[in-house]
Formats: structure tokens, C-alpha cells, sequence
């Protein structure tokens, strides 16, 4: 088995109700709410209790019926500070383990390849191990966790709950282990993708893996040869690098200094926000890839609500991203962010655009036409931001 099993998947399905019950134990078994109140009348329930849904709460509730329906029901917002210390402890305990990991918003995964010996193939205690060192460090317990021998196989069966203290998948098991998964456990399918593939009458990996690959490309495109590789227990990167642009930067030295990197930051996003412009696109999710000194990398990613076009919410996003990734301290050597998820812009206005986004708009057309002429960097995008 060690020798055909090697990479771990790792999911935290409800991660931020985790972590606020973990600061705050009198919520654990009340009716209480998670939405982030800095929307106004427009803000809505991002996640809800089982107490809370027992009520007829449901996730997407607008607050203001929430307060007039449920006056007694107790409303937290997430918690930024808990997020970043969680990543760093989670960070640490996939680096003790292997030194090839990846950590993500609620998920990570581990290429445990020549580290299998030191546990004697013995998964099970593995499993229990990790699940005891992040429950004591971080109070986070609903952890679901697999093992296969790719790791597009290990994160899609680290999304389906089994009861055990680890889901084992060998090769020779992949096609009759992903036969009966649904899609909605594949994490890069949009909604409207898995729409589409239920009026086809696909709902399941095993029914993607009985269709001929030129009807897949024909009705999903680049994605339909990534999904009939993934049914049929395989890697595949087709479809990913064609709806991402990426900016990347070598520091000029190794950097531990926050401001410096931070300031890095800032310029990438100025450098991505106009590559985007340029090809009139916008992006619905924004990935940051540090590389340390030591040759260890890692990434973080993130989905706003709303679409990013214009630089300053594009940066914020990358600075929420850099803060995630503040869990080592070597120093760092290079940076990449990339926009994925990509769209068309409409080229319509914005009839609830802020005066302030509105000038800032104008501002980065006025950079463009300049860089245009003389070149990015003629003009670089000074902004003093309060820190």
C-alpha cells in the first residue's frame, strides 16, 4: 500500500464555525450566525448553525430579516485574525510532515513520497496524529481527510464524508471508488458548469467516464477533457492556465521585511490589474504563490463575492492573501498572483459604482494610455494607503 498510495487531501467543511465556536465554546449547540455585517442592508448569511437551521435559518438570509424574524438568534462575524493563526498552525504541521504541501482557504494537501516509511504505512494513526495536533492547537475537530495515489483523486475524496478516520483509495480502486462520486464534490466545477452537465443527465464521475471525450470537449470546452481525466483517476492541467493571467516578481534579495513584501504586493497588483484591462477581463478569484528562500512554496487563494476589475479591490484581496501566508519566517525569494476564473468585461457602467470608484476607474485609464505608449513601468501607481 505505501508504495501506491503517497498523497493526503485535507478538507474543513464549516472551517470558520469551527474556529469562532473554538474563541467563543457558549455557541456550540445555539442558534447563532456567521455574516459579515460590513455590507449594510445588503448583507446576508454566510453560514448558519444546526441549531440556527433547525429554526428555518438558512445560509443567504439577508440580515435584516434574520433581525426581525430571529431577534434572539446571535449574529458573529468571521474572524481574520483566528483565519490567519489557523493557517500558520496548519502550515506548520503539513511542513513537519513533508516538505512538498500546499495550504488553501479550507483545504490542503501533502505529497508524502519518500516520508511514508517513517509511519510504517500505517495511515489510520497518521490521520489520528494530524487530527489530534490541530484540534489541540487550533480547536478545530471536522476534519476530513484521504489518501490516494494522485492528488486530484486524494482532494475530491477529501470533500466526501466516510466515517473513518481516513478514506484510503489505491490505484488499482480509483475507477470503482470515483464511479458513484457526485460533482459537486469537484471544487473548480462552477454552478453553471454542473448545470449544464445535469441537463446532459451527468451527475456523477462515473457518468462523465462513460461519455466519449469529443462530447464532453464539445459541450464543456476545456474543462470536459480536465473532468474525463479526473473520472478516469488521472492528472490533467487542461483548462486551468487558459482562464488565469499571472504576474510574477523575483525580489531583488531575499525579503523577511513585511513592509517590503507588502509593498511587492502592491506592485503585482498594479501589474495584474492591467494585464486584465488590457485583455478586458476581470477575474473571479485571486491566487498568491510565495517562494521562500529554502525552495518551499506555498499558495493562497480567494473567491470575492463580487468580481475583481479595478486595482485597489484587486490589491486588498492580495494583501488578505499575503497576511494568510505569513507563516514562515525564512525569507522570501519570489511572488506570483494570478487572476482566475476569468470573464469578459461588458463594458457597461456601473449605476451602483462609489464616486471614489468611479475616479479611481478614470485614474487607471489615464495610466494606461500612457503605459501603453512609453512602456508599464513609465508610470508606477503610487498610492499612500493608511496601514
Amino acid at each position: 500500500m505505501s508504495g501506491e498510495v503517497r498523497f493526503v487531501g485535507l478538507w474543513i467543511p464549516k472551517l470558520q464555525r469551527e474556529l469562532i465556536e473554538a474563541t467563543r465554546p457558549e455557541l456550540r449547540g445555539t442558534p447563532w450566525v456567521l455574516c459579515a455585517q460590513n455590507a449594510g442592508v445588503h448583507a446576508r448569511l454566510d453560514d448558519v448553525s444546526d441549531a440556527a437551521g433547525a429554526l428555518g435559518i438558512e445560509i443567504g438570509m439577508r440580515l435584516a430579516e434574520l433581525r426581525r424574524r430571529f431577534p434572539q438568534v446571535a449574529i458573529a462575524a468571521p474572524d481574520l485574525r483566528a483565519t490567519q493563526s489557523f493557517r500558520r498552525i496548519l502550515s506548520a504541521l503539513c511542513e513537519a510532515r513533508t516538505p512538498v504541501w500546499e495550504v488553501g482557504t479550507d483545504t490542503a494537501w501533502l505529497d508524502l513520497s519518500g516520508t511514508v516509511h517513517l509511519f510504517s504505512g500505517d495511515w489510520v494513526a497518521w490521520a489520528r496524529k494530524f487530527r489530534d495536533d490541530l484540534a489541540r492547537a487550533c480547536g478545530v475537530r471536522n476534519v476530513h481527510l484521504s489518501a490516494a495515489s494522485s492528488r486530484g483523486v486524494a482532494e475530491i475524496l477529501s470533500r466526501i464524508p466516510c466515517g473513518e478516520e481516513i478514506r484510503i483509495c489505491l490505484a488499482k480502486e480509483e475507477l470503482s471508488t470515483l464511479e458513484s462520486v457526485p460533482l459537486e464534490s469537484v471544487p473548480w466545477l462552477s454552478r453553471q458548469t454542473r448545470e449544464r452537465l445535469e441537463r446532459l443527465g451527468l451527475r456523477t464521475l462515473g457518468d462523465v467516464r462513460r461519455q466519449p471525450r469529443p462530447f464532453l470537449k464539445l459541450h464543456l470546452g476545456p474543462h470536459g477533457e480536465r473532468l474525463a481525466a479526473l473520472a478516469s483517476g488521472l492528472e490533467s492541467d487542461v483548462g486551468k492556465a487558459r482562464s488565469t493571467v499571472s504576474v510574477d516578481q523575483v525580489l531583488p534579495r531575499d525579503e523577511v521585511d513585511r513592509e517590503a513584501l507588502r509593498a511587492a504586493v502592491h506592485e503585482l497588483a498594479d501589474k495584474l490589474a492591467f494585464a486584465l484591462r488590457e485583455k478586458s477581463m476581470g477575474a473571479r478569484e485571486l491566487t498568491l504563490r510565495l517562494q521562500w528562500s529554502d525552495g518551499q512554496e506555498m499558495s493562497s487563494s480567494e473567491k470575492p463575492a463580487a468580481g475583481l476589475e479595478s486595482f485597489l479591490p484587486l490589491r486588498e484581496a492580495a494583501w488578505r492573501l499575503l497576511a494568510q501566508l505569513d507563516a514562515r519566517r525564512v525569507a522570501v525569494r519570489c511572488l506570483k498572483l494570478s487572476g482566475g476564473r476569468t470573464y469578459a468585461l461588458s463594458g457597461q457602467e456601473d449605476l451602483f459604482a462609489t464616486a471614489e470608484l468611479i475616479e479611481q476607474r478614470r485614474l487607471g485609464t489615464a495610466l494606461d494610455r500612457v503605459r501603453r505608449r512609453m512602456g508599464f513601468e513609465a508610470v508606477r501607481n503610487g498610492l499612500v494607503v493608511a496601514l
